[in-house]
């Protein structure tokens, strides 16, 4: 794709036509971190999380090992832990002990429920929506641990809380400079890049031609039927910005990589990035 020059008229027009092909409803909200330029949608509507809420869950964890550096540091996993969906703890046998670091890293990176619950069982489902609470965060709250028979959503959040928990992270101000530097080096391994990364330029975000591309993602997708959403903090020679897509009730069942949301979503993405980044690049 070539470098668009675009204003926020131009955007706001191409936004307009892409919110009018899909069959639901969409939030997002996109912040420049130097300039504080903003483009957003609706970003007050209380939507869906699916798994993006496993980035207050990780924080949470977080701040539990800064207040009190627990002299254990490893999870062992339990029969009652194990669920289905995404991840591979499933796979593995209930007794296996693995350091909650790693435990914390897999619940991100290949966005693994069992490693959740067992992340869960060990906070407790109220010391994360206490944690969430003490960021200042109103509609954000953590539902359920990760089962699949119980009603109701795994999570509730906006796109503009989640974009405030994003910019602790980019500021290292999220339970401690150490801690945020920590959370970003696990965000930037997620292997999900369907919706945020998938329309960038290729050369701009491969690390097969450098091992730091020049355009660096930290992110955490989430799927779930008619839900699929992408949160992150994008890096860029041109300026970095903070991004929450958030999408529901799409009429679209598949879990299919032609899904509706996984074409027109990657379009709001790079409407995004090159808006913001436009004027450097060119």
């Amino acid at each position: 794709m070539e470098v668009r020059n675009l204003d926020k008229s131009e955007v706001s027009e191409l936004l307009a036509e892409v919110f009018s092909r899909f069959t639901g409803q969409v939030s997002f909200y996109a912040e420049h971190m130097m300039s504080h330029d903003t483009l957003e949608h609706d970003p007050l509507a209380v939507m869906e999380t699916a798994s993006v809420v496993k980035v207050p869950i990780m924080a949470a964890a977080f701040q539990y090992l800064h207040d009190h550096n627990p002299q254990e540091q490893f999870l062992r996993l339990e029969t009652e832990d194990i669920v289905e969906g995404s991840g591979i703890l499933q796979r593995l046998s209930p007794g296996l002990s693995l350091p909650i670091l790693d435990v914390i890293t897999l619940m991100i990176i290949v966005s693994d429920n069992t490693a959740t619950n067992m992340i869960l069982r060990w906070l407790g489902i109220d010391a994360v929506n206490d944690f969430i609470t003490s960021c200042g965060l109103v509609e954000t709250k953590l539902m359920k641990r990760i089962d699949f028979s119980l009603p109701g959503p795994l999570g509730l959040t906006t796109a503009r809380e989640m974009a405030a928990l994003l910019t602790r992270i980019y500021q290292r101000t999220l339970v401690s400079p150490e801690a945020s530097q920590s959370m970003w080096e696990i965000l930037i391994q997620q292997q999900y890049n369907t919706i945020m990364a998938r329309n960038l330029p290729y050369e701009l975000i491969s690390d097969e031609l450098s091992d730091t591309p020049m355009v660096r993602i930290g992110s955490k997708s989430g799927s779930l039927e008619g839900i699929r959403n992408d949160v992150g903090i994008v890096t860029s020679p041109w300026g970095d910005y903070v991004v929450v897509i958030l999408s529901e009730k799409s009429k679209d069942l598949r879990f299919h990589i032609d899904n509706e949301a996984m074409i027109l979503l990657p379009q709001l993405s790079r409407l995004i990035f090159d808006y913001f980044t436009h004027e450097q690049r060119s």
